[in-house]
């Protein structure tokens, strides 16, 4: 008898484990991530020209950018800040930058690096950490300008599970 009800006892155990992650399978992300839109306003941007000083208005190595955007929903509801560092790390007319930033959300930061060259109306950036909600949050933000006489910008973020 004693046998039977440990056996039981494994058997609903296991049913209970298995329904719990079921459950949690199907309440939490799906396989295929999780995908949001904002739009960023540009607000501030300070560019530091570190020597040899450039002359028309073309980067050189060391040259140093940070920029601040609002970060809005679909609604231009206000969604959060978004802070960028960036380094010229290859200058001349198709300069390369290196730029750190952080989106900051109410619900925690999203961690991001991008490399960026010339001047692309496309960026890709990596999502590489976060905190709060976004503890451990990997993936990659699709942000495309809305030209030269605009200053917003649509960023696509899209999470991994």
């Amino acid at each position: 008898m004693t046998r039977l009800a440990f056996a039981i006892g494994v058997l609903v155990g296991a049913a209970v484990v298995a329904t719990t992650l079921l459950v949690a399978t199907a309440s939490g992300r799906s396989s295929a991530g999780t995908t949001f839109h904002l739009i960023e306003k540009d607000q501030a941007f300070h560019y530091v020209d570190n020597p040899p000083v450039s002359s028309g208005h073309i980067a050189s190595l060391g040259d140093l950018f940070t920029f601040k955007s609002a970060l809005l929903s679909k609604a231009m509801k206000p969604s959060g800040m978004l802070v960028v560092s960036c380094t010229v790390t290859s200058g001349g007319r198709t300069a390369t930058d290196t730029c750190f930033g952080t989106f900051m959300l109410k619900s925690g930061e999203l961690v991001a690096v991008a490399s960026v060259r010339g001047d692309h109306k496309v960026t890709h950036i990596a999502i590489v950490g976060g905190t709060g909600a976004y503890v451990g949050a990997r993936g990659e933000v699709i942000s495309v300008s809305r030209g030269e006489n605009s200053n917003l910008t649509d960023d696509t973020i899209h999470l991994l599970p």
